[in-house]
């Protein structure tokens, strides 16, 4: 009879700890893990964090969207600018829309849980109303500037041309559109002997009239009007060191505006167009009737006027 076989020997205690401390094996396959923006979306975040935390994030991306357009301006680079609004925008819808469906969800899974139901119903109405701020978004704002960004994308708008005259004179005629000051900045470049330019256009885009007057200001260049030079292109004007008319120059002011385009806009425009001029020498009282006079009208000060104001400095020819 052959002798049992001796038990086997129990393991060191280290090995016990150790087997003691270590994680039991899953009993099944773990499901995928959910994220944050799923979490939210479902409603399964804490009432608090869904309102505050996901504002906090939706408001961040829009911001860092916001502020990477500073450093692509319209002016310098429109189709990128663009390309960043149209970001910006689709960030803000989305995440309007994102983030007031997960607090509505959020707000009935709190009731469900025993949570206050008077909370959770302001909750609930504040997600309800980031539908409706959306579409008043939409209608007042974003849809106004659509089209100008859809034909920025597109090439249709086209900066005045730039060219280079006999005797040294540059020459800027059309629309103030998008990169305007941009393509004379390069002209200026390439033709460093030229001292005078001379601008004939019935305005465009504010900022751009602003960036090309500055543009002209660091140049210390002058500025010539033999035609017509009205709205943003006098704000350009003002920006010669000697700022000279023709016999038929005509120099025509009015407020800032266009469709769709919101008070508030409107008076920062004016503001920074007439504050530019102002500190160029231009008197107050004429550029007050220009800022008064609508932007579907248009009011074109006698020579007389534009002289004494400092619009202008000097007439020439005859």
């Amino acid at each position: 009879m052959s002798a049992a076989a001796p038990p086997p020997h129990p393991p060191s205690p280290r090995a016990q700890r150790a087997a003691l401390t270590r994680p039991s094996a899953p009993e099944g396959r773990r499901g995928p893990r959910i994220g944050y923006f799923r979490l939210h979306w479902r409603g399964d975040l804490p009432l608090a964090a869904a309102v505050i935390v996901s504002a906090a994030l939706v408001w961040g991306l829009v911001e860092v969207v916001r502020l990477s357009g500073r450093l692509f301006p319209y002016t310098e680079a429109p189709w990128v600018a663009a390309l960043l609004w149209l970001l910006e925008v689709a960030l803000l819808i989305v995440g309007v829309i994102w983030w007031g469906m997960g607090v509505q969800r959020a707000a009935i899974r709190s009731v469900d849980k025993g949570g206050s139901m008077f909370v959770a119903l302001l909750t609930g109405v504040v997600g309800y109303g980031a539908f409706i701020w959306v579409g008043l978004f939409w209608i007042h704002s974003a849809r106004h500037v659509w089209p100008d960004v859809k034909a920025t994308l597109a090439g249709d708008l086209e900066p005045a041309a730039v060219t280079l005259e006999p005797g040294g004179l540059l020459s800027v005629q059309g629309a103030f559109e998008f990169g305007t000051s941009r393509a004379v900045r390069e002209a200026l470049a390439a033709h460093p002997t030229v001292r005078t330019v001379r601008l004939e256009s019935r305005g465009g885009r504010v900022a751009e009239g602003l960036a090309l007057g500055r543009l002209l200001v660091d140049r210390n260049l002058d500025t010539l009007v033999t035609g017509e030079c009205s709205s943003a292109c006098v704000t350009a004007f003002v920006g010669g060191n000697r700022r000279l008319i023709g016999p038929a120059a005509r120099l025509g002011l009015h407020s800032a505006g266009g469709s769709g385009v919101s008070s508030k806009h409107v008076d920062e425009a004016n503001r920074r167009s007439d504050a530019f001029m102002a500190a160029r020498g231009v008197d107050a009282r004429v550029l007050a009737i220009g800022a008064a006079t609508a932007n579907d009208d248009i009011w074109f000060p006698a020579h007389s006027v534009l002289l004494a104001s400092g619009l202008a400095t000097e007439r020439v020819g005859r």
